[in-house]
């Protein structure tokens, strides 16, 4: 009897140091998550988010701002290039702004919530809760979900394993192939909630104006171009779609300077022009969205079938109008960094 008594004992001691640990199930963490998300008004995070997407990796300085109900900044900033962009969204809308160049785009777009990024801890959150077929491990530090990608610009993303500490902050998110090859890693570092911020700090034209300063030798560097740079040195991207080729290419002169335009014909028509990049704010907000290419942010229009997508790497704007998929609209331009001249 006596030695049934201990053994009973032994077991409740057991379950109560399990308890003790803060050790929960999926059903657990996964309600708790739902009341956070519900209940957090504000945080910072940050981390080094990693792109294998070509024949490096990309590798990104990330930090996100978030207020409730909706307010976000992300500094995004390329760490081989020192270049910082910032993706925001306050009450006047969505703005992808390149500060070095003065230059900012507004959309009419519920982003981030319509196709979030794995950096941001409301879409890691709201993949674990969507997906019914979780699968769930809680180890003694962590705890490790396996959900469904969501990551409409990338057709290879198949999964993402999600790791958790116990007071279910991020510590990381990795994406992944369907044959289990990590092509997105965001490590964080730090994450704080209950964060406070600057009256102005979600303001579109702070932003724009408080130039980061690894960004600053950028910004000298184009106020005072060579007689060499004046020319554009036309990049032709390496991937170009099955029965597509170039067709014609020529210089237009403008007030503004030069313009490469290039027009592809065949199965995937497209034309791709390149220019030297021009300080512009978009008054009037667009019907458009934030996409991220391997080396910077782009801006994504859609107009029926035809899409536009533009961005600025390497001292040249970028514009790609076709009627394509945004997954070869994104091929293409990652495709063009770190080409030869034509």
């Amino acid at each position: 009897m006596c030695r049934k008594v201990w053994l009973s004992l032994i077991v409740i001691a057991l379950a109560l140091s399990m308890a003790g640990c803060g050790v929960k199930d999926a059903k657990e963490v996964v309600s708790d998550l739902s009341k956070r998300s519900e209940e957090m008004e504000s945080y910072i995070s940050h981390g080094k988010m990693t792109i294998r997407s070509g024949k490096e990796p990309q590798v990104y300085d990330i930090e996100v701002w978030y207020k409730k109900p909706h307010f976000f900044r992300v500094a995004i900033k390329n760490m081989k290039k020192g270049i910082t962009q910032i993706l925001l969204r306050n009450e006047e809308g969505v703005y992808v702004l390149t500060p070095h160049l003065k230059k900012s785009f507004r959309f009419q777009s519920d982003w981030p919530y319509s196709g979030g990024q794995v950096y941001l801890y409301q879409t890691v959150i709201q993949s674990i809760i969507d997906d019914n077929e979780r699968t769930f491990r809680a180890g003694k530090k962590q705890y490790q979900f396996e959900v469904v990608a969501k990551y409409p610009f990338n057709q290879h993303a198949n999964k993402q394993r999600i790791w958790l500490d116990h007071k279910l902050n991020p510590h990381k998110v990795a994406v992944l192939s369907e044959s289990n090859e990590e092509l997105i890693k965001v490590e964080f570092d730090r994450f704080k909630e209950g964060a406070s911020f600057d009256k102005d700090a979600f303001d579109m034209k702070r932003n724009l104006e408080e130039l980061p300063q690894d960004s600053k030798t950028s910004l000298e560097a184009m106020a005072k171009p060579s007689a060499k740079q004046k020319e554009i040195e036309a990049v032709l991207p390496e991937y170009i779609p099955q029965g597509t080729r170039l067709q014609s290419e020529r210089t237009i002169q403008t007030p503004q300077g030069p313009v490469v335009v290039m027009r592809f014909k065949g199965d995937k028509s497209f034309t791709l022009t390149e220019r030297h990049p021009q300080a512009l704010e978009a008054g009037l907000p667009l019907m458009g969205k934030p996409v991220e290419l391997a080396e910077t942010v782009g801006v994504l229009l859609e107009m029926g079938e035809r899409k536009r997508l533009t961005w600025t790497e390497g001292g040249v704007d970028y514009e790609l109008i076709g009627n394509l998929s945004v997954d070869e609209l994104v091929q293409i331009a990652n495709s063009t960094y770190n080409q030869s001249s034509k």
